[in-house]
């Protein structure tokens, strides 16, 4: 969840008010594969509800999503097949926003784009980091100048926390 609203701390109301009136629903089935490894990405999804979760194409859980998390924003921005695929664990429903659309979008509006991409960006430096924390040790302070426990939200960031959770509290309100 984390990962979500360092993602919508960076769009406005306006932007979460878009994304509600143009996104499509789905609903997914437990064990039901949302993306698969190796395929073109036609679309982001927001996880609204369920859990799923992130394998490498061999199998090997890299993560596991919960709801507000976003799927597919690295082959989105990088035009790739995606290399993860991404399984429901429970019952999901997703928030769909088509290449199309969300490429319009993008195209027709340098404003959302530039806090969109931030977000993208600032969400893939927070996996980043975590995933260097791993790999490094348990004990090492990777994630921040002061030390940081893994998950924990810094102090100074309360603030556009609350309102990035206000944010997604409104989206999921009017998706589900």
């Amino acid at each position: 969840m984390r990962s979500s609203l360092i993602f919508f701390e960076y769009l406005n109301d306006d932007d979460i008010a878009w994304v509600c009136q143009v996104s499509r629903k789905l609903s997914i089935a437990r064990a039901q594969v949302v993306m698969a490894s190796g395929q073109p990405n036609q679309a982001i999804y927001i996880l609204l509800e369920g859990k799923c979760r992130v394998e490498t194409a061999q199998g090997r859980q890299l993560d596991v999503l919960s709801s507000g998390d976003i799927i597919g924003e690295v082959s989105f921005v990088d035009r790739r097949k995606t290399t993860a695929q991404v399984t429901a664990d429970t019952p999901v429903v997703l928030a769909q926003l088509g290449e199309d659309v969300l490429g319009n979008k993008l195209a027709g509006d340098p404003q959302f784009a530039a806090r969109f991409y931030r977000g993208v960006a600032s969400v893939l430096a927070f996996r980043l980091r975590r995933n260097m924390q791993t790999a490094i040790s348990k004990d090492s302070d990777v994630l921040s100048s002061a030390y940081e426990f893994v998950g924990e939200i810094d102090t100074v960031d309360l603030d556009t926390t609350a309102k990035a959770g206000a944010r997604l509290s409104y989206l999921l309100s009017r998706l589900l």
